[in-house]
């Protein structure tokens, strides 16, 4: 699992004062596994996902959507003086890509996953 994932569903938890051992247990697993799903170290399913989404009352791509705090590729573009409509072009592009590797793993999942056969 990727450490983004890991991070995004730990600042989600700790935002609702929810402890560790209290999600532990709703995917039925012990604190330490948990924790280190928090740290990127233990692969997650959709369903998991899904789940930890559901006991959060968030929708899954509120965990799932990469929010890095590196520079961006829209700041660096702003800062040469690009134009602002390359400008939006990039930040479009930026998000797909931050949303593509996000999901990768996980797409691969899902696809397999019954529910979501169309």
């Amino acid at each position: 699992m990727s450490y983004a994932l890991g991070m995004r569903i730990k600042e989600l938890r700790q935002i609702r004062k929810i402890s560790q051992e209290q999600m532990a247990n709703v995917l039925d697993m012990s604190r330490q596994r948990y924790s280190r799903l928090e740290n990127g170290q233990v692969d997650i399913s959709y369903v998991m996902i899904k789940k930890i989404a559901d006991y959060l009352g968030v929708p899954t791509s509120e965990i799932t959507s990469a929010e890095e705090e590196k520079k961006e590729l829209v700041t660096l573009f702003r800062e040469k003086g690009s134009r602002e409509d390359v400008i939006d072009s990039v930040s479009k592009i930026e998000k797909i890509l931050k949303v593509f590797h996000a999901h990768e793993k996980l797409y691969y999942q899902m696809k397999e996953h019954d529910d979501f056969v169309d």
